[in-house]
C-alpha cells in the first residue's frame, strides 16, 4: 500500500480506556461488592493514563483512544485530559457490552445512540471512529455505523492494511487489528490461567518482530493497549523501548487511526454497486 509522502509503513498507537466498564458489564453483582477487581481497573484512569499521556507528549506522537460511555461518565476529568491533549478519541460501546448480546439491529442502535448522547453531553464531541468492545461485530454493524456518520471501524482482522466494507449505507473503512498486537492476552492476570503473565522483554520482542515484518512489507502496524494493563511502570518502559526501535527505521508514518482511515478512504479502490457488508475492497 502507498502511504503519504513516500512513507514505508503506518504505525498507530491505540488505547482502549475501559476502566472498570467491562467488569461492570460482565459481572454487575461482583462489581458492586468486589473492590479489588474494580480498583485494579481504575488504576488505568488514575495512574496508567497520565503516564501514557506523558510518554506521548515526550515523544511528540499522536494516538487514538477508544472510550466507553461508562468511562466518560464515571471518570470525566481523566477522559477530558485526553481530549485536551489533542489526541483522537473514538467510541467503544456504552458499558463495554459485546455486540453479540444484541438479538436485533434495533437493540444495538439504541445503545449506539446512548453512547453518542454521552459524548455530546460530557465532551461536546461526535466521534468519527469506532472500536467494538472485545472486537465483536454483528453482520449489520458496519451499515449501522455508516448510518450514524462513522468514517471507520477498527475491530476486525481481515488484513493488515486498511480495507473497505461495503454496506447499504455506503462504504466503511476498516483499519484492522490483531490479537498479537493486543496487550491484554499477554499481560493480563486471569485467575486459574496456566499461561502466567508475560514479562515485558518477551512482549517487546514479539511486538518489535511484528513491526519489522510489517515495515518490510509496507503494511499497517496497529498496536492496541489498555491503560490499566500497559500503564504499569515496567511496561511503560517496554513501550518506550519499542517506540525507539520503531523510530530507528526509515519511512515510518506515525498517525491516528482516523488519519489512516482518511488516507485509505481517498486511495483504496471501491467496487460500485456492492451492498454486501461481508465483502471488502483492497
Amino acid at each position: 500500500m502507498e502511504w503519504p509522502n513516500g512513507a514505508r509503513c503506518a504505525v498507530a498507537l491505540t488505547f482502549d480506556v475501559d476502566a472498570e466498564s467491562a467488569f461492570v458489564f460482565q459481572n454487575p453483582r461482583k462489581a458492586s461488592c468486589r473492590l479489588a477487581d474494580v480498583e485494579e481497573r481504575r488504576f488505568g484512569v488514575r495512574t496508567g493514563l497520565p503516564r501514557i499521556l506523558r510518554l506521548l507528549d515526550r515523544f511528540r506522537l499522536p494516538a487514538s483512544f477508544y472510550v466507553p460511555g461508562y468511562t466518560i461518565v464515571h471518570h470525566t476529568a481523566a477522559i477530558r485530559a485526553i481530549r485536551d491533549a489533542g489526541h483522537e478519541m473514538g467510541a467503544h460501546g456504552n458499558v463495554h457490552e459485546t455486540l453479540d448480546i444484541f438479538a436485533s439491529e434495533g437493540e444495538e442502535e439504541r445503545v449506539l445512540r446512548d453512547q453518542l448522547e454521552i459524548w455530546r453531553a460530557y465532551l461536546d464531541l461526535r466521534p468519527s471512529g469506532y472500536r467494538s468492545p472485545s472486537w465483536e461485530l454483528n453482520v449489520w454493524t458496519p451499515a449501522l455505523l455508516t448510518k450514524y456518520g462513522f468514517a471507520y471501524d477498527s475491530s476486525l482482522m481481515g488484513d493488515d492494511i486498511p480495507y473497505t466494507i461495503d454496506t447499504p449505507s455506503g462504504p466503511l473503512v476498516e483499519v484492522p487489528v490483531q490479537w498479537l498486537l493486543d496487550d491484554a492476552p499477554l499481560y493480563r492476570h486471569v485467575r486459574g490461567s496456566s499461561n502466567g503473565i508475560a514479562d515485558p522483554d518477551r512482549v517487546l520482542r514479539m511486538w518489535a518482530q511484528e513491526f519489522d515484518g510489517i515495515h518490510r512489507e509496507g503494511r499497517c502496524f496497529v498496536l492496541t493497549m489498555h491503560p490499566w494493563i500497559t500503564g504499569r511502570a515496567g511496561r511503560i518502559l517496554a513501550l518506550e523501548q519499542l517506540l525507539r526501535h520503531i523510530r530507528n527505521h526509515p519511512g515510518v508514518w506515525f498517525a491516528t487511526v482516523g488519519d489512516i482511515a482518511a488516507w485509505a478512504s481517498s486511495s483504496l479502490p471501491r467496487r460500485p454497486g456492492s451492498g454486501d457488508a461481508g465483502q471488502h475492497s483492497r
